[in-house]
């Protein structure tokens, strides 16, 4: 029991779930309103909101100016010799990108943040709609 646990942890979408449900919840015991169908419209909308936010930032972590900033902190690192790789000059650009930052082991999942976090949006929307 206690292995299977910390295996469901280590899976990426279980971890976010769970943190994103907790907020929500914690959003809900303080903002309390009457009616059960508007509570769960809450509940689903914070839900939403927070896996979007999160899928949202790793998707803007990968493209541009923060891949640029990765990069920089890599030849940093590189040249006071913190990069243990035996590197004889610091990759190029192009190669840090193919290597490190589209290296599919470092990527995060962020389509299922968006998807559930949509899915949690309509169902919000369709609670609030019904009264």
């Amino acid at each position: 029991m206690k292995l299977s646990i910390k295996r469901l942890w280590k899976m990426d979408e279980v971890r976010v779930t769970t943190i994103a449900i907790v907020f929500a919840i914690v959003l809900l015991g303080l903002r309390h309103r009457s009616g059960v169908l508007n509570n769960f419209s809450d509940f689903f909308f914070s839900l939403g909101t927070v896996l979007i936010v999160v899928g949202g930032t790793r998707y803007i972590r990968n493209v541009g100016l923060f891949k640029t900033f990765s990069y920089m902190a890599y030849k940093k690192r590189w040249r006071h010799g913190k990069c243990g790789d035996g590197e004889m000059r610091p990759m190029s650009m192009a190669e840090y990108t193919q290597n490190v930052v589209m290296d599919e082991m470092r990527q995060k999942p962020v389509i299922y943040s968006l998807a559930v976090g949509a899915v949690g949006y309509i169902l919000a929307f369709l609670l609030a709609s019904v009264r």
